[in-house]
């Protein structure tokens, strides 16, 4: 009897960790789905998890797309709609990795928003530096100068 509990419990434990292993909202490439359909049911999966996963894991199942808008707009869902919201440093990450420069000043001035209480006036200049488009950086700068709280 006591061999049939720690089998059990082994299986158990090796269910658990093969879970864990499984990166969240994983598609396989074998299945029979072409990328954006594959991409889409990672998004899909992404919105419906919203609520539980941490901004890190969000970023990951983003990595995962297959396609370079479909990336985007899941970096979108983890700056905008997760229940834990961002802290500064993963906003500031999530500027870093956007590919195109509009959904990166995009997010980079919802960080400068966001943050507006907390950020310190070096911090807000490093975003402004960054923005993709040199009127978006001008605006930052003088954001930075007379706006911040």
């Amino acid at each position: 009897m006591m061999k049939l509990l720690l089998v059990v419990a082994a299986m158990i434990g090796l269910g658990a960790f093969r879970a864990e292993a499984t990166p969240l909202c994983h598609v396989a490439k074998s299945t029979k789905l072409a990328m954006d359909q594959r991409d889409d049911l990672r998004l899909k999966c992404l919105k419906q998890k919203k609520n539980q996963i941490k901004v890190s894991q969000c970023l990951g199942v983003a990595a995962s797309m297959e396609y370079s808008t479909n990336a985007e707009e899941a970096r979108l869902v983890c700056l905008y709609d997760l229940r834990q919201q961002p802290n500064l440093k993963e906003c500031h990450s999530i500027t870093k990795l956007m590919e195109f420069p509009d959904s990166g000043d995009e997010a980079r001035w919802e960080c400068l928003r966001k943050f507006n209480r907390t950020i310190t006036k070096k911090q807000c200049q490093k975003l402004a530096q960054s923005m993709s488009y040199p009127a978006n950086e001008q605006r930052a700068q003088i954001y930075c100068e007379q706006e911040l709280q």
